[in-house]
C-alpha cells in the first residue's frame, strides 16, 4: 500500500488519484489493526514488547554502527523496536494529513463540509514532509535489516514472513500469551462503528468550498457562441472586469454586446468570481500574470500544472488549444476539477 500510495501521489498522473485514495483507505485499516493487534495479539506481536530502555537502544544502535556482535533477541530488538513505533507514527500522520487535505484542498472525502482550502494545503505540505520521511525510514530500516542478518546470521526475512524465529541454545522458558481474537474483533468493531459513524456524518455535509452556481442565460447563450463558457471561479473579479470593459477586442476579435448585456454578464462574473469560492481551482488562479489579467493559460498556477503536458497534446484536433479545458477536464463547469476526472483524448 505505501508503494501504491507512493507511485500514485508522486509519479503516475493526478487522474490515478482514485488509486492512491484506495491505498490510504487501506493502510489506515491496517494501521487500526496493528494497534488493535498489539493490544490483543500473541506475546511478540504486542506492543508492550517493544518497550526498551534509551540506554538499550543506544547501546544496540553502536553495536549496529560499530559492526559489533550483537545480542539476540527473540522479539523485535531495540532498534527495530523503535523503527516500529516510528512508522506507525508516520504512516498515522501521513493518513490524517492526506484526510484533512482531500477534504481541504480537493473538497472530496468525509471533511469536504469542514476543512477548509488553508487548512487543507497546509495539511499537503506536512502530508509531503512525512512521506519524504517515511521513505528514509524505509531506507534505514531495510539497511538495519541487512547489517542485522550479516552480524547474527539470523534469517530475519523469513521471520518477518512466517513470525517464527529460532532460539538459541540455553534459553530460558519464554514467557507466551495467546492472541485474543474476540477482543481484538469487537475493539475492531467498535472503532469502525465509533469512527465510520463520525465521518459518514461529516460526508453528509456539503463540501465547504463550494458555491451554489445559478446558471446565467446571457453568459451560456453569448459567451458559448464561440467556445465553452469558463467556470467564474478561475478569475478573480477584478479580471472578469476588464475583461468584460473591452470586449471590442477580445482575444483579437470583437465580441462586443449591448450595454445591458454585459453589465448583466459583468455582474454575474463578478459575483461568482474566484473570490466567492475556496476550492483548489479559485485558490490558485486568483493569482493571475499582471501582463496578462484575464488570460487562464497565463497564471503561474495553470503553466505550472501542465508544464509537464507535451505540446504534442495541445495540437490534436480533440484539443486543438490550451484554453479547452473541457477536453481534458470532464468536470470543468462544475469549478471542481477533480483529479479522477482527467482523460487526455487521444488523437482521433
Amino acid at each position: 500500500m505505501v508503494l501504491m500510495g507512493y507511485l500514485t501521489g508522486w509519479v503516475f498522473p493526478e487522474n490515478t488519484m482514485g488509486l492512491h485514495l484506495w491505498a490510504g483507505y487501506i493502510t489506515v485499516s491496517l494501521l487500526v489493526f496493528r494497534l488493535t493487534w498489539g493490544a490483543f495479539g500473541s506475546e511478540y506481536a504486542r506492543l508492550e514488547t517493544f518497550t526498551f530502555h534509551p540506554v538499550h537502544i543506544l547501546q544496540h544502535m553502536k553495536e549496529l554502527a560499530t559492526l559489533r556482535p550483537v545480542k539476540h533477541y527473540i522479539g523485535h530488538n531495540p532498534t527495530g523496536s523503535l523503527m516500529v513505533f516510528g512508522l506507525l507514527i508516520v504512516l498515522s500522520v501521513i493518513t490524517l494529513s492526506g484526510l484533512i487535505m482531500l477534504g481541504g484542498e480537493e473538497n472530496q472525502g468525509p471533511l469536504a463540509g469542514v476543512a477548509s482550502y488553508a487548512l487543507g494545503d497546509v495539511a499537503k505540505d506536512v502530508h509531503e514532509a512525512f512521506v519524504i520521511l517515511l521513505l528514509m525510514m524505509i531506507v534505514l530500516h531495510v539497511g538495519g535489516v541487512y547489517m542485522e542478518i550479516k552480524l547474527t546470521g539470523e534469517k530475519l526475512v523469513r521471520a518477518m514472513i512466517t513470525g517464527l524465529k529460532s532460539v538459541p541454545k540455553n534459553t530460558p522458558a519464554l514467557k507466551h500469551r495467546k492472541a485474543r481474537v474476540l477482543p481484538a474483533t469487537l475493539t475492531i468493531a467498535a472503532f469502525v462503528g465509533v469512527v465510520g459513524s463520525a465521518l459518514w456524518y461529516l460526508s453528509t455535509m456539503p463540501p465547504s468550498g463550494l458555491t451554489y452556481l445559478p446558471p446565467n442565460q446571457a453568459y451560456e447563450s453569448q459567451c458559448g457562441d464561440c467556445h465553452r463558457p469558463y467556470h467564474p471561479s478561475l478569475l478573480p473579479a477584478a479580471s472578469w472586469t476588464k475583461m468584460m470593459a473591452d470586449l471590442s477586442d477580445h482575444f483579437g476579435e470583437d465580441a462586443s454586446l449591448d450595454d445591458a448585456t454585459v453589465a448583466q454578464i459583468t455582474a454575474y462574473l463578478v459575483q461568482y468570481g474566484s473570490e466567492a469560492w475556496d476550492t483548489e481551482a479559485a485558490n490558485r488562479f486568483r493569482i493571475v500574470d499582471p501582463a496578462a489579467p484575464f488570460q487562464i493559460t497565463k497564471t503561474p498556477y495553470w503553466i505550472n500544472k501542465h508544464e509537464d503536458i507535451a505540446p504534442a497534446i495541445f495540437k490534436r484536433k480533440t484539443v486543438s488549444v490550451p484554453s479547452n479545458c473541457p477536453a481534458c477536464h470532464t468536470d470543468d463547469y462544475s469549478g471542481r476539477f477533480d483529479d479522477q476526472k482527467i482523460k487526455i483524448p487521444e488523437e482521433k
